[in-house]
């Protein structure tokens, strides 16, 4: 090997190391600390807010935790992902502020930090609020709610459906439009006077049956996050208000409630076509069977099914108040009704109005609500019937258990809260901080009430999907309904005495229908659920179809007897070849019968669903003190008499329909009219009746065949 060839190996060799050269040692690794700073948020009240703990370190894998979860006094703070600090907060207090110290971690070293969370801009009435969320608070009366027993509000306005773009008429007393909740949320000249012709709607009179309007606007659009009052369900949805119900004091207009009125406030003229929700929290009840007033049943079918180009309007409505009495120029009152004790009820327990005794809420296109308490039951007075669509929350009366908190006239001197030596409750007369002025009331309360809570959370659910239907609003409602009160017992009568007698159940428990929904003539389809409504409108894909109405199919004239205090009764059967999607069933039932309040009308379906379209014991007493040689006093029985029933929706409409007449009552029936004091008036029990016929009409889709 030459010279050269042993330089290059040597080069070569020690370039890679000797033997006599040690390898040098790694630099040791150093651990940095992860470094956060303080935060701050702001949130509102009841709106959850998700936002992200900051902090960072070189070497990355930190974990988040909270020094004190006890920290936490105002509100709820979740740590969604601790790996990411991603957290969210909701709280109910209308102001405040929270501090919450959190830490960081990379396994070794860790660091801490504050979060101040300033809470702005709430509204201090809303934890009174039960309607909206139900923690067992008393609203300032002397018994508490049962928490949870409210619409879900809450998750519905976290996902910003608040009724924004929806505008709702408030067709009723009036309605304060200058009120400091209200003003920001009435369409500025949106409103219409129906006795001056201005753009002002406010009531005449101050007393708390003229503030009636402008509680029902509150309970539906009361301002959200200004610092003051409460919240409507949908705090930014418009308000128009109407003074249907109003009276003008000088007399020169004598009646608000003349057709031409009704059209002008019901979307049938410029002044209210803009809405697409109305608020009817008014109604009447009377002693005896009529028929639809056609005029009116007209407006509501053309802006139901045609405003909006095809989209639609809803007409909310009120059941009634009358379970137990009902007003119709004096107090009409079942007979037991001052003599019944907790072992005996009065009225047999059952409703004395039953709602499908006043015309106007057997119509389809009134989306009729009944009204449930802050326990979770039905309220004491609510009217009740198949033709409840949904219930909502109505509450009591204020004093014993709570009603709802809304607006009410501005001032002392006004409304329900006025300045007195005995308020009617804590919060009323100017004495409480949270309502000085008098501005603001606890005792609303009513099916009127409920009303309103149901047109509130359907302009929500239009604000969350503006291209649903007015059809698809009740399908949305039906189908996420909360089922309430579910173990309620079923509502019987014994018919005639001793220990063999049969039993009639006048108002059966839940039932579950062919197509799966479940229904109760108390609650109709449930409880608004407004958070799972919402949640439905913004997935909705659901296909109706085009809207059916189908002609009326009558029965040949019948004569079939009524027999007398009987459980099987008299029954006839129509065959259906139309095979449509149910939405609605209409009836219209003729029968004598010279005591009404012994009759019960029952509908079955094809599936066999079985709905009690009018109980027996109710209020159609008129019998009683007509004229019997007066043939325009008359009442016969039923004459073409309309009924409505919701229970069938979904099923076919196809096949044998029946209809069953059960006379429960063979002994003695009395009534009491308060006009001419307290002793009760006899109706006899003379003859058998008859059933003469009846006709049904079906609303609906054509059902979808297989391809």
């Amino acid at each position: 090997m030459s010279i050269v060839a042993l330089s290059i190996t040597a080069a070569l060799l020690a370039g890679c190391g000797s033997d006599d050269k040690k390898t040098p040692a790694p630099v040791p690794k150093v651990n940095t600390a992860p470094t956060t700073a303080d935060m701050t948020v702001d949130v509102s009240q009841s709106i959850l807010f998700t936002g992200k703990l900051e902090a960072t370190d070189a070497e990355g894998g930190l974990t988040y935790s909270l020094v004190d979860p006890a920290d936490l006094k105002l509100g709820t703070f979740t740590l969604v992902n601790k790996n990411t600090g991603e957290f969210t907060y909701a709280s109910d207090a209308s102001e405040g502020t929270e501090v919450v110290r959190f830490k960081v971690s990379d396994g070794q070293l860790q660091a801490e930090a504050n979060l101040t969370i300033n809470i702005k801009h709430g509204d201090p009435l809303f934890t009174y609020q039960w309607h909206l969320k139900n923690t067992g608070q008393n609203a300032f009366a002397a018994h508490r709610g049962v928490a949870g027993e409210d619409m879900n509000v809450s998750g519905a306005i976290s996902d910003n459906a608040m009724g924004q773009g929806v505008i709702v008429a408030v067709v009723d007393s009036g309605l304060e439009i200058a009120h400091p909740d209200l003003t920001n949320n009435t369409v500025n000249g949106g409103s219409y006077n129906l006795i001056t012709g201005t753009v002002d709607p406010t009531p005449f009179s101050g007393s708390a049956d003229a503030a009636h309007g402008t509680a029902v606007g509150g309970i539906i659009a009361a301002e959200g996050w200004n610092g003051i009052g409460g919240r409507g369900v949908a705090p930014k949805a418009k308000l128009i208000g109407f003074n249907f119900l109003d009276e003008d004091p000088t007399g020169k207009v004598k009646s608000t409630q003349t057709f031409e009125n009704f059209a002008k406030s019901h979307g049938a003229s410029a002044y209210s076509d803009s809405a697409r929700v109305f608020n009817q929290s008014y109604g009447y009840s009377v002693p005896f069977p009529h028929g639809f007033n056609e005029d009116e049943t007209e407006v509501y079918q053309d802006i139901t099914t045609k405003s909006f180009d095809g989209k639609g309007s809803v007409f909310v409505k009120s059941a009634g108040n009358g379970y137990k009495y009902y007003r119709w120029n004096t107090f009409w009152v079942p007979g037991d009704y001052f003599t019944a004790t907790a072992e005996n009820p009065a009225n047999h327990g059952l409703p004395f109005h039953n709602s499908n005794m006043s015309s106007d809420n057997a119509n389809v296109y009134n989306l009729v609500v009944s009204a449930i308490n802050a326990k979770g039951e039905l309220s004491s007075y609510s009217s009740v019937g198949s033709n409840i669509f949904v219930t909502a929350p109505g509450g009591e009366y204020g004093d014993d258990d709570p009603a709802i908190v809304t607006t009410d006239f501005m001032g002392c001197e006004k409304g329900s809260a006025i300045a007195e030596d005995r308020p009617s409750t804590p919060f009323h007369g100017g004495s409480n901080p949270l309502n000085p002025n008098c501005d603001y009331t606890s005792t609303m309360n009513g099916t009127s009430s409920a009303a309103p809570n149901t047109s509130g959370a359907v302009a929500v659910i239009m604000s969350a999907n503006p291209d649903l239907t007015w059809r698809d609003v009740r399908y949305i409602l039906a189908k996420t309904a909360t089922k309430v009160d579910a173990d309620i017992a079923p509502k019987t009568v014994t018919i005639g005495e001793g220990d063999g007698a049969p039993v009639y159940t006048a108002i059966p428990g839940w039932l579950q229908n062919a197509a799966g929904f479940s229904f109760h003539n108390l609650y109709g389809f449930g409880r608004v659920n407004l958070t799972e409504a919402v949640k439905l409108a913004k997935s909705y894909a659901q296909d109706l179809g085009d809207y059916v109405v189908t002609e009326w199919q009558a029965s040949a004239a019948l004569n079939k007897a009524i027999p007398d205090a009987d459980v099987n009764g008299v029954s006839d059967t129509l065959a259906v070849a139309d095979d449509l999607v149910i939405e609605a069933v209409q009836i219209e039932l003729t029968a004598d019968h010279l005591r009404l309040p012994d009759l019960a009308v029952e509908l079955i379906s094809p599936s066999g669903t079985k709905s009690v379209l009018m109980t027996p014991y109710n209020g159609l007493v008129y019998q009683g003190v007509m004229d019997k040689d007066d043939p325009e006093d008359l009442v016969s029985g039923y004459d073409a008499t309309p009924m409505l029933s919701n229970a069938f929706y979904g099923e076919s409409s196809k096949g044998e329909w029946t209809i069953k007449l059960i006379d429960v009552n063979s002994g003695s029936y009395s009534f009491i009219k308060i006009d001419r004091g307290r002793a009760p008036i006899e109706i006899p029990n003379e003859a058998d009746g008859k059933l003469k016929g009846w006709s049904i009409r079906f609303h609906g889709h054509v059902a979808k065949s297989a391809s």
